[in-house]
């Protein structure tokens, strides 16, 4: 069960991640510049009080996920980009986490908008006590492949902790078998992704997003690189963070060779088919769940 001072600050998290959303919308139109959207999220969340658990993601078409803007990209949004925002809002510790789908001025494919979201909400439906895991990602599958869409199977849905965006179960979006739980009290982010491709998905370097592995000054070489790994641990801890959010990010290609922060992969799909992506975070309560985003 969770204690209320959690559930409230789950909700302030939540309130805010909503709030975002709302105003985020309309700057997604063509010409306008990734980048300057990306920090226009993560101001508005840190303006509202709270802290960026990772950097807002901004995926277009067959990218699906793990892609930030760095801090020189000129890529502006182009008429017709299957836009995914992700981002999220940290409230003394505890994590809210939503995503959604947008096509820039245009209106082509909003069939598979409809159908990931109808995919989320089917998800959602199965979050209960009692519930496996793979029931969910069963009836977000089942969802999306009466609309004619594959689901992502290397990404996954996830539960949250306190300073741990990353929990103890993953939520499928298939029925992966799995004879795990939910549980009341758990914090659950469900996160399906659909394409008219085949699903598979490829990872590539140059996401920009980076996670600390350890913190030891016995791993690194020189003054820069130690500093570097102190600001991180700091500032981070284990929470995934932007290049573009250091102060001088010198070193840090050496703190990825000493095996002391890792990079994360841009996730794209195989075929080079455009991806589509709807998030919520919920709550599990005795009767089902609340969705907080």
């Amino acid at each position: 069960m969770l204690e209320p001072d959690a559930v409230r600050c789950y909700e302030r998290a939540g309130d805010i991640v909503r709030m975002t959303r709302a105003a985020i919308r309309p700057f997604i139109k063509d010409g306008v510049k990734l980048l300057d959207v990306a920090e226009r999220v993560e101001r508005r969340i840190l303006d509202e009080g709270a802290k960026l658990p990772f950097p807002c993601t901004m995926a277009l078409n067959e990218i699906a996920s793990h892609y930030t803007p760095s801090g020189d990209y000129e890529r502006a949004f182009r008429k017709g980009d299957l836009v995914k925002l992700d981002f999220g809002a940290c409230v003394e510790g505890y994590v809210a986490d939503a995503a959604f789908t947008v096509e820039v001025d245009g209106s082509a494919r909003s069939d598979i908008i409809e159908a990931v979201e109808k995919a989320l909400s089917a998800g959602i439906e199965r979050a209960r006590p009692g519930a496996r895991v793979g029931e969910i990602g069963g009836a977000i599958d089942r969802e999306a492949s009466s609309a004619g869409f594959h689901v992502l199977k290397d990404l996954l849905g996830h539960s949250l902790g306190r300073y741990c965006l990353h929990g103890g179960l993953t939520i499928p979006a298939y029925d992966d078998g799995s004879d795990l739980k939910i549980r009341e009290g758990d914090v659950l982010a469900i996160e399906p992704f659909i394409t008219g491709g085949s699903g598979a998905v490829v990872r590539l370097d140059g996401g920009n997003i980076y996670e600390l592995l350890r913190n030891g000054e016995i791993y690194v070489h020189g003054p820069e690189e130690k500093k570097l790994l102190a600001y991180i641990a700091e500032h981070y801890g284990h929470f995934p963070f932007a290049e573009r959010w250091l102060p001088r990010p010198d070193g840090l290609q050496g703190l990825v060779k000493a095996a002391c922060v890792k990079s994360v992969p841009i996730m794209v799909e195989a075929d080079g088919a455009p991806v589509a992506q709807a998030e919520s975070t919920v709550i599990v309560e005795r009767d089902g769940c609340r969705v907080i985003t």
